[in-house]
C-alpha cells in the first residue's frame, strides 16, 4: 500500500480486492499510515482496486465517520456501481476512473487557447483541455452547459469525461459537424447565412435569463479587473473606467464570454456551443467586448495574430467582427462600437498584466487606446 502527503492531502493507494478475507488487515494498514500524519483531507485511490464487498464498504464508512474531508477517486465502473447502489455516492465524494482514449491521427476540427477539438469517429468529437487537468473544474463547465441547454441556449451535451494522455477531455455526440470557423472559410457561398446565424446565436445567449446562483456575475468580475489594473492607469482614467463599469445595468442574462467562431460547431442547420467554462450572467456589452478582443484588439499590437490563432488575416478578423455587430444591432453604429471597446480594453490591460507582464508594447497600446476612448465617452449605454 502506497501513500503520498501533499499540501495537507493524504492520498493512500489500495490494490486488489477489498473483501471479507483481507478487509481487517487493509483497515489496520490504513490506520498505521494515518496515525502519525497531519493532514486536512484523506483520499483513497482505487485505481488498482478490482472488487469491493460489504466488508470493504464498512472500512470506507468508518473512515468517512472519522474524517469529514474524505473521498474516493479512480473507482472502476464496477466498483463505482457498488458504491452507487449502496448509497455511498450520496454520502461522500466518489469519483469514477476516467476512460482512456488515444487520439493519435485524429482530425483536429477546432483549436483555441484553452482547448483543442478532435473528431474521434463519425459520431463523436472530443474536446481536450490544454490548460487544466482539474476534474472538478471540467465537471463544473459541464454543469454550466447543461444549465444553459435547459434554458434554451443551443449547446452540445457531453456524455463522458475522458483521459487523453496527461490531459483531460470531454466527449460530445456530434454527427457530421465542423467548426463555424471551418464553415465560414470553406463554404463561401453560405458566408452571409452563417454570419446571420452567428449574430442570432449571440442574441439568443444574451437574451436568455438565468437566476442560478452558481453562475458567476461578469460585472463583479470586471470590476475586480478594474481594481487589479489601477496601478497601471493614471488616476483620472482609473476613476472614470471604474465609474463607467459601475454604471453598466445589472442583468441576469447569459454571457458566454468567449464566443468566437472556433468555439462554435455547425451541425446541420444549427450552431452549437461547446466551450462553456467562461459562462456567466450580465449585460450584453461584456459579450461583445469579449469577441472584440480576439478578432481585433490582439492584432493591434501584434500584427498577424489572427493568422496564427484563427487562420485568417487581421483585416478579415476586423471585417468579421464588424459585420457580426452590424447584424446584432441591425445597424452600423460607430458610437456603440467605441463603447464596447472601452470594456474590451479594460479587459486587455488586465489580460496583459496577468498573462504577458513583460509585453510593454501591448500594455502601452491598449492603455493609450483606452485613454483616448475615456476622453470622449461618458456612458456605456448601447441601447439594449
Amino acid at each position: 500500500m502506497e501513500y503520498k502527503l501533499e499540501k495537507d492531502v493524504l492520498t493512500i493507494s489500495i490494490e486488489g480486492e477489498l473483501n471479507s478475507v483481507n478487509s481487517e488487515s487493509v483497515g489496520e494498514e490504513i490506520d498505521k499510515i494515518i496515525e502519525d500524519k497531519t493532514f486536512k483531507s484523506l483520499v483513497l485511490d482505487f485505481d488498482k482496486v478490482s472488487y469491493i464487498s460489504s466488508a470493504g464498504l464498512r472500512i470506507i464508512l468508518k473512515l468517512k465517520q472519522r474524517y469529514d474531508d474524505f473521498s474516493v477517486i479512480n473507482a472502476s465502473l464496477e466498483v463505482y456501481d457498488v458504491f452507487q447502489m449502496t448509497g455511498f455516492t450520496s454520502m461522500m465524494s466518489i469519483k469514477k476512473a476516467l476512460r482512456k482514449i488515444d487520439l493519435t491521427g485524429a482530425e483536429i476540427i477546432g483549436d483555441g487557447f484553452f482547448s483543442t477539438v478532435y473528431r474521434l469517429n463519425k459520431d463523436t468529437i472530443v474536446k481536450v483541455f490544454n490548460r487544466t487537468s482539474d476534474t472538478d473544474q471540467i465537471e463544473r463547465e459541464l454543469r454550466l452547459a447543461k444549465e444553459a441547454f435547459v434554458l434554451g441556449v443551443p449547446t452540445a451535451i457531453s456524455f463522458d469525461v475522458v483521459k487523453v494522455g496527461d490531459k483531460m477531455g470531454v466527449c460530445f455526440e456530434m454527427l457530421d459537424c465542423m467548426s463555424l470557423k471551418t464553415a465560414l472559410l470553406t463554404e463561401k457561398s453560405k458566408y452571409n447565412e452563417y454570419l446571420e446565424k452567428y449574430a442570432a446565436l449571440l442574441k439568443k445567449i444574451n437574451t436568455t435569463e438565468c437566476f442560478n446562483p452558481m453562475i458567476p456575475d461578469i460585472k463583479e468580475k470586471s470590476l475586480k479587473k478594474v481594481e487589479a489594473i489601477k496601478p497601471y492607469l493614471e488616476e483620472k482614467y482609473y476613476l472614470k473606467a471604474k465609474a463607467l463599469m459601475e454604471s453598466i445595468p445589472e442583468r441576469k442574462t447569459f454571457v458566454h464570454g468567449d464566443c468566437h467562431f472556433k468555439n462554435i460547431m455547425v451541425q446541420g442547420d444549427d450552431l452549437l456551443l461547446i466551450d462553456m467554462d467562461t459562462l456567466s450572467v450580465g449585460h450584453p456589452i461584456f459579450e461583445l467586448a469579449a469577441i472584440y478582443a480576439p478578432y481585433c484588439a490582439f492584432n493591434e499590437d501584434d500584427p498577424g495574430n489572427s493568422e496564427r490563432f484563427f487562420g485568417i488575416s487581421d483585416e478579415e478578423g476586423r471585417k468579421l467582427y464588424n459585420e457580426t455587430l452590424n447584424l446584432y444591432f441591425g445597424k452600423d453604429d460607430p458610437v456603440i462600437k467605441d463603447k464596447i471597446k472601452v470594456v474590451a480594453y479594460i479587459h486587455m490591460v488586465w489580460w496583459n498584466r496577468v498573462n504577458e507582464p513583460n509585453n510593454n508594447v501591448r500594455l502601452e497600446g491598449c492603455r493609450s487606446r483606452l485613454y483616448a476612448l475615456l476622453d470622449k465617452i461618458d456612458d456605456l449605454d448601447i441601447g439594449i
